[in-house]
């Protein structure tokens, strides 16, 4: 089986304790219990974002450990990260990657 991660991070974020190395393979190692993770997509709106150092580094490692960090402007609307993540997984779904 196929397996794709959508991950709403605005809403699971990562914890102050852990890198973004950590929280991606310890996301990848649940994931892969179902099946080869063949995509893994991160939501969050990037303007949003303080632009820290911590900020900065939890993205670029994000980045580095192969997640799509997918920006999600959502100009005082709401659900935009849920509805972009079912527009992308539903054609996957119908290829037969969950």
């Amino acid at each position: 089986e196929n397996v794709a991660i959508f991950w709403d991070y605005e809403n699971c974020a990562i914890p102050a304790n852990l890198s973004g190395y950590e929280v991606a393979e310890a996301i990848r190692c649940i994931a892969r219990e179902f099946g080869s993770v063949t995509l893994f997509k991160a939501y969050l709106e990037v303007s949003e974002q303080v632009l820290s150092p911590r900020s900065m580094s939890l993205r670029s490692e994000l980045q580095a450990s192969g997640v799509s960090l997918t920006d999600c402007p959502h100009n005082g609307r709401k659900d935009v990260a849920d509805k972009m993540m079912l527009g992308e997984s539903e054609p996957l779904s119908r290829e037969g990657i969950h």
